[in-house]
């Protein structure tokens, strides 16, 4: 258990890296690609991320899955928090998206959740560089949610509304991975 939490804070850190080079890049596409580099780190040292282990429900423990989820969540926190509380800017950018993206109703929330879902698990399925970083900028460059990355925004502006919504992006990665697993593993049993 000790190594899962590790392993899931580290990859919570990761991503929080990816969410301030996304947040501070002048190009949205440099951005985008840039993320990549936190699910190909992942990917490649056989780390703890929640949305990348929510299609393997059937052979991950249901306790280690939300094990990951809650390390993941504390580990985003650490570079997002630490960089805007020494950046105004920073914070600045993140409060601009954050009210941007929390925008969007419930239902909205939960399919942007899901095509994420499905992005996340081609990602991690393929273990392939190039697929990887084409996911990571599609979910990025078409406002898919992603919830270990959007926790951040959550945190620097929570409201019950909010929650709700950030609910819908778990849920919503959740099934749209499961699903892909299951449609992958039928279109290879034929």
């Amino acid at each position: 258990m000790d190594t899962i939490i590790r392993q899931s804070v580290l990859s919570g850190i990761l991503v929080g890296i990816g969410v301030v080079i996304n947040t501070v890049s002048k190009n949205r596409y440099v951005g985008a690609m840039l993320f990549s580099l936190a699910l190909l780190t992942i990917i490649h040292c056989g780390l703890k991320l929640y949305t990348g282990k929510i299609g393997f429900i059937k052979t991950v423990p249901v306790r280690d899955l939300g094990t990951m989820l809650l390390g993941n969540l504390a580990g985003v926190l650490l570079p997002v928090l630490a960089i805007a509380s020494q950046k105004s800017e920073v914070m600045e950018k993140l409060l601009t998206v954050s009210d941007s993206k929390f925008s969007a109703g419930y239902l909205s929330m939960f399919i942007f959740g899901c095509f994420c879902g499905v992005l996340m698990f081609v990602a991690v399925y393929c273990k392939n560089t190039v697929i990887t970083v084409f996911c990571i900028m599609v979910f990025i460059l078409s406002g898919y949610e992603h919830c270990i990355a959007d926790f951040p925004y959550l945190a620097i502006n929570f409201s019950a509304a909010n929650a709700g919504k950030f609910l819908c992006v778990i849920a919503g990665n959740s099934i749209g991975s499961i699903l892909t697993h299951y449609l992958m593993k039928a279109e290879k049993s034929e």
